[in-house]
């Protein structure tokens, strides 16, 4: 019984949160179309996630229910500062293309340093010996390499489909 209100509160929430992670987005953007490319990336990474939890036979638990809410908060911050950079440097330089190689030598890179520091400090609770602290060391690294993923490989893309400049205007 436990469990499965631990499942329908995540199910509930989750798009809550989503929506939630979009409106301030926005605010914080000024812009809806970014806004909304920089919450792709969190919804492929709570996908990714429980298909990883799924392909170890990881059962949803309170443990894992956390991991998933973290990583709404995680995906969308590496998203949020891609996508900025992003923006700046497309003010800047007025070339998508220029401007995302530039967000992404800068921030990217110092995304990347950020998640892989934290990946080693929580993979070093997957050798606990508490199976709970081990899973949730296991499952919160992939978490975060799951939203570098995310954030690296997919936002990009989409980065550049969005098009426009930093104003709003449109520029094909």
């Amino acid at each position: 019984e436990a469990l499965g209100a631990v499942l329908r509160t995540f199910m509930l929430s989750f798009p809550v949160a989503v929506v939630l992670c979009l409106i301030v987005a926005t605010l914080f953007m000024r812009t809806l179309r970014y806004a909304a490319v920089s919450t792709v990336p969190v919804v492929l990474l709570v996908s990714w996630l429980h298909g990883f939890m799924y392909a170890i036979g990881q059962d949803i638990n309170a443990v894992t229910a956390t991991i998933a809410a973290v990583s709404i908060g995680i995906g969308i911050d590496f998203a949020v500062h891609l996508s900025m950079r992003y923006r700046e440097e497309l003010h800047r330089r007025g070339d998508r293309f220029e401007a995302l190689e530039a967000a992404g030598a800068g921030t990217g890179s110092a995304l990347a340093a950020s998640a892989l520091s934290s990946v080693v400090g929580f993979a070093i609770l997957a050798f606990a010996p508490m199976p709970m602290f081990a899973s949730y060391g296991l499952l919160t690294a992939v978490m975060i390499l799951l939203a570098l993923a995310a954030s690296l490989l997919v936002l990009p893309s989409l980065l550049v489909l969005a098009g426009g400049t930093d104003d709003g205007t449109r520029e094909d």
